[in-house]
Parts: C-alpha cells; sequence; structure tokens
C-alpha cells in the first residue's frame, strides 16, 4: 500500500480500520506500522475526530421542546389570509411577469425619445476620441472634412 491509498481509504472510512475494505485492512496495518510520524499524526487526528462523532448522537427532540415550540410559532392558516378591500381577490400568476414587461417596455420607450440629436458630424466624431487625438480622430475628421479642389 502507498500514502495516497492510505490517504484515500483513510478521507473515506476513518480511522477504525475495522470499517475499511477486508482487503486493505492488513495493507493498511503494515502500511500504518513503518509509516513516517507525518502519516501518523494524520491517523491520530482522524482517530481523534471520530471519536468526536461518536460522542454526538441525533436524538429525537424531547415531547416538551416540541409542544413550546408549537405554543410560540404563529397559526399557518392565519399568514396567508389577505385582509381588507383585496380579501377575496387573488392575483393571476402572470401578473408579475407581465408588470416587469411593461416596465422594461416603459424604459426603452423613454430612453429612445430623449436620444440626443447629433448636431453635427463633427461634434458626432468627437463623441468617439477622448482627447481628439489618435488613429481614430484622424479618420473620422479626414471623412468629415470637405474636399479641396487644387
Amino acid at each position: 500500500m502507498n500514502e495516497a491509498r492510505f490517504m484515500e481509504l483513510l478521507s473515506g472510512y476513518g480511522a477504525e480500520l475495522s470499517r475499511w475494505p477486508e482487503d486493505d485492512r492488513g495493507d493498511a496495518e503494515a502500511f500504518l506500522d513503518g509509516a513516517p510520524h507525518r502519516i501518523k499524526d494524520i491517523w491520530e487526528s482522524e482517530r481523534a475526530f471520530d471519536h468526536l462523532l461518536a460522542l454526538e448522537k441525533d436524538s429525537p427532540p424531547s415531547l416538551s421542546l416540541e409542544t413550546r415550540v408549537l405554543a410560540v410559532s404563529p397559526d399557518r392558516r392565519g399568514l396567508h389570509r389577505p385582509a381588507g378591500v383585496f380579501a377575496g381577490w387573488r392575483a393571476p400568476q402572470w401578473l408579475a411577469g407581465s408588470a416587469l414587461a411593461a416596465s422594461l417596455a416603459f424604459g426603452f420607450a423613454v430612453g429612445y425619445a430623449n436620444e440626443p440629436k447629433h448636431g453635427s458630424d463633427s461634434a458626432y466624431a468627437a463623441m468617439f476620441t477622448g482627447s481628439g487625438a489618435g488613429a481614430g480622430s484622424m479618420l473620422l475628421s479626414a471623412m468629415n472634412e470637405p474636399e479641396s479642389s487644387n
């Protein structure tokens, strides 16, 4: 048995060798006898962890605890009753989706209605350059200059 296989079995089955597969138990004991201190320390810490897990018992809650919890919890039937004017009205399931779609459509309409008008092509080209210099600026300014007849 090598170290990787030992660590794999240790992480899967814990430090109690009786829980390990029968084929690997003898090899694991032999490996552990000649293992370096680092491996033995890891095995000891796994044994301590297994011991802590064995101490933890999952027991059902007592009847008095259940009674106290249920006594202070709100009545479930009273939580879902609408009050007031809308007591008998239930919203359709598609209402939330349609409200979202309507708000998105309204947002797009307002966004396009307030789109700025372009005064000239040079002002439009100036928006694409930060400092007014560079290859993009030269290309856009050359496209916007009137042709000269020489």
